[in-house]
């Protein structure tokens, strides 16, 4: 029996060694069954698909290290960050007997840029699937190239009253607070509640597309009909254009005017809003981000912290050869939205105001 085990043992770390090639990007997607038929085909070798997963399991231990020992480097992690990039902010929180609670980063790239971008912050939550799961909260902005600008990162137990307001009151403590300044997200109570606490003068917007996602769902008859109506009146931007295409969804379904009533007009409607939120109308930014970080939220907190920082540096520094590039007084996106409503307008016609009244 000892032989046998030791044999697997053999096998495993032997099949291990040989693709760690093969995961040390976190997007990279090689399943066990991809290691049965690559040893197979390239060294002659049946593996058994327990053997296979055996090696994987190695590979990822060797690379990434136990879990529990990820929680352990944060400390030091967060040291040589502070040495390394004065101004960014850093901080981690423990329970009462010393366990991990909360972790959270906002690097000095980023707050130095948030003083030259719209004053929108875009948050959102998504889960992790290492193995002690979790949250990680992200806030995020649009910059003026029109790109994502990540601002924070922080992994917490879950999406609470008490984790949301943590994040906030250490957000405020490296970003402070500007004029005109607003969040945006889904319709989560727990952000709603943190930030009239911690910002109770800053207002706070729903993402019209997940109050569009609830009205499908809570009013199924009759939605196809008001898919286009509807964000033509989140969009709006005078009242007489609001007024004239909500009226027209009260008359496709009343249900659906006493539902948007109720949320606030102010919430999630452009031209009832108090500060200018500029297109920032969805949450959308932040689903990206999400994206952007799929595989590596499978990470140990230790390489999932490591990766947003390696991202972040990385955009930033392709924004950079990209600005070097650039010898227009707005960044290429808005530059081309420019040039593109130039060569639309040459196709309108123009008639005399006095022509049109004396008709």
């Amino acid at each position: 029996m000892d032989e046998i085990f030791i044999q697997r043992k053999r096998t495993a770390d032997v099949v291990g060694s040989m693709v760690i090639p093969k995961y040390c990007d976190p997007k990279t997607v090689y399943t066990p069954k991809d290691i049965q038929t690559d040893m197979l085909s390239e060294h002659g070798v049946n593996l058994s698909y327990m053997q296979a997963w055996r090696a994987k399991e190695k590979t990822l231990q060797f690379l990434r290290g136990d879990p529990a020992d990820s929680y352990s480097k944060l400390p030091k992690y967060f040291y040589i960050l502070e040495e390394t990039y004065p101004g960014l902010v850093v901080k981690l929180k423990k329970t009462a007997d010393k366990c991990f609670l909360y972790a959270f980063v906002a690097l000095c790239t980023s707050i130095s840029g948030w003083k030259h971008c719209r004053p929108v912050v875009v948050v959102d939550g998504t889960f992790l699937k290492s193995a002690y799961r979790g949250i990680m909260l992200t806030a995020s902005t649009i910059d003026a190239a029109g790109t994502i600008l990540p601002l924070a990162c922080v992994v917490v137990d879950s999406e609470n009253d008490a984790s949301w307001k943590w994040f906030f009151e250490q957000f405020k403590q490296a970003y402070g607070e500007r004029p005109s300044m607003c969040v945006v997200s889904d319709r989560n109570e727990s952000i709603l509640k943190a930030t009239s606490i911690v910002y109770p003068g800053i207002p706070y917007y729903s993402c019209m597309w997940h109050i569009w996602t609830n009205i499908r769902s809570k009013f199924k008859k009759g939605h196809l009909q008001l898919h286009e109506l509807y964000f033509a009146t989140t969009r709006s931007y005078t009242l007489d254009e609001f007024n004239e295409r909500l009226s027209k969804i009260e008359e496709g379904d009343p249900r659906v005017k006493s539902y948007l009533y109720d949320i606030g007009y102010h919430r999630w409607s452009r031209v009832h809003a108090t500060v200018n939120r500029t297109w920032t109308m969805t949450s959308n930014i932040a689903e990206s981000l999400n994206a952007v970080t799929k595989d590596a939220r499978e990470l140990p907190i230790f390489d999932l912290l490591e990766y947003m920082r390696t991202l972040l540096e990385r955009w930033t520094n392709e924004k950079l050869l990209k600005a070097k590039g650039t010898f227009t007084f707005l960044g290429a996106k808005f530059n081309k939205e420019l040039d593109d409503n130039r060569t639309l307008s040459q196709k309108l016609r123009v008639r005399s105001v006095y022509l049109v009244q004396k008709k």
